[in-house]
């Protein structure tokens, strides 16, 4: 598991983790509850690179899988998000991170190679493919938010559980 604010790199990192033997889900919770992530089905190790699930510390904290969470300044989040027309994050968030339990790092240390070998091989557990990685840090990886179709089901039932908990109006 990637956790991390959105405009965190989780596109990027979503690319980067998958490979011939893993599947690293991009922000999943636009199609699936967080509750469905165990059942999904695939002939390969299958991950997630998440900007909600931070959102959802107890079910992350309980999970088995390996964690990395990517911090960025929340003025540069807000700043990002506030330039593509959207909200800025909100009180929700506000040490939202620093509730998971796992691997802290820094968003910008997916790009850096000797950091991002670290990372790479604890979640993975495999070596660092440094010729893929040089490659896609030449890359702008990013959602195309105009393509991206939520599943309506999972997105009312994560915004019901999200007004249930008071994070949502």
């Amino acid at each position: 598991m990637v956790i991390c604010t959105p405009r965190s790199g989780s596109a990027w990192a979503s690319n980067w983790l998958s490979t011939d033997h893993t599947l690293c889900l991009h922000d999943p919770l636009w199609r699936h509850h967080y509750s469905e992530l165990d059942s999904l089905e695939s002939d390969k190790v299958l991950g997630v690179a998440c900007t909600g699930l931070a959102l959802f510390p107890e079910f992350v904290n309980k999970h088995p899988a390996r964690k990395v969470i990517l911090h960025r300044d929340p003025a540069e989040v807000d700043a990002s998000l506030i330039a593509m027309g959207v909200e800025p994050l909100g009180k929700p968030w506000i040490g939202a991170l620093d509730r998971i339990v796992g691997v802290h790092a820094q968003w910008t240390d997916i790009f850096e190679p000797p950091k991002a070998r670290h990372l790479y091989e604890f979640l993975l557990q495999r070596p660092f493919d440094a010729k893929r990685h040089e490659m896609l840090v030449k890359l702008n990886v990013q959602m195309d938010f105009e393509k991206m179709k939520p599943d309506r089901v999972a997105a009312r039932r994560l915004f019901a559980e999200f007004r249930a908990m008071g994070l949502a109006p």
